[in-house]
């Protein structure tokens, strides 16, 4: 019986022993091997910068990972997170670029879509069509439809809205500037916006007032890719930075150039009065 006393004394005696020894420890403090990985972790989170801005965003994994991450780069199911925008959005996005004071990266955040990118060019080309073809009609009734204008300003607005971010993307990656191309297809995409009113407003029967329209619209738009543009492309050396400057530019004004030429260039044809003489007329 002693024995057996002593025994259930010795377990129990051990018991707190081995409960220490089962207790989760804790290596989030500074010291030891746990601090170094986390001081690890915040210089990798540091240094990753302006690209890595979705590191903050708790949500971002989970988003990645339902939106799109397990699906094949030629599927439709891993573009569609790309349109997981609301309209409050979309029209936040448009209306910062006709007042680009705020930077618009910082509007997109982590969240960049190519909703806005895709429907503000296709409106731009309809109603380009329909406002140069309304303006045809009333200057000149006989003036037939021109379906052939629609095709080009199709073949226009596609490749500068979509082609041009690419130009501008391959030639800040082969600088350093390390920037974003789905950044830089959204800025383009919306910088579109101020050309929806002024494709309107051009019916008016005003040559000089459609140049100020165009001027006007050139330079909301530059400015607001310039402004946007211009923290990546300083990035580079100050030669390079400004010639880069001036490419975007240029281009820009050709765009503008192209559609005054093509869709704002239009001469109204007032109408004449016919008088016929009736002098020598018989009234019988």
């Amino acid at each position: 019986m002693s024995r057996e006393e002593y025994s259930v004394v010795v377990e129990m005696d051990d018991e707190p022993a081995r409960r220490e020894e089962l207790e989760f420890q804790d290596f989030s403090s500074t010291s030891g091997v746990g601090g170094k990985i986390a001081k690890d972790r915040q210089a990798t989170s540091n240094n990753d910068g302006f690209n890595n801005a979705s590191f903050f965003d708790s949500h971002q994994s989970i988003r990645n990972e339902s939106q799109g991450g397990s699906y094949p780069l030629w599927s439709v199911e891993y573009y569609a997170r790309y349109f997981d925008v609301d309209t409050t959005q979309v029209l936040e996005r448009a209306s910062k670029s006709l007042f680009p004071k705020d930077s618009f990266v910082d509007i997109v955040r982590s969240n960049p879509d190519l909703y806005g990118p895709f429907w503000i060019p296709t409106t731009v080309i309809f109603l380009l069509f329909v406002t140069a073809t309304i303006a045809k009609f009333i200057s000149d009734k006989d003036s037939p439809y021109d379906f052939i204008i629609l095709s080009f300003g199709f073949a226009a607005i596609y490749t500068y809205s979509f082609g041009m971010p690419f130009i501008v993307w391959g030639a800040l990656k082969y600088f350093g500037c390390s920037p974003s191309l789905l950044d830089t297809i959204g800025l383009y995409g919306y910088s579109l916006t101020v050309w929806l009113p002024i494709s309107i407003i051009n019916i008016v029967p005003s040559d000089t007032l459609r140049w100020v329209l165009v001027i006007v619209g050139f330079a909301i738009s530059g400015f607001f890719i310039t402004r946007n543009l211009y923290p990546i492309i300083s990035r580079a050396d100050s030669k390079t930075s400004r010639l880069l400057l001036i490419f975007v530019l240029v281009a820009h004004a050709a765009f503008a150039l192209l559609l005054k030429f093509k869709f704002f260039s239009y001469q109204w044809k007032p109408k004449r009065a016919h008088f016929t003489s009736n002098i020598f007329k018989s009234p019988y």
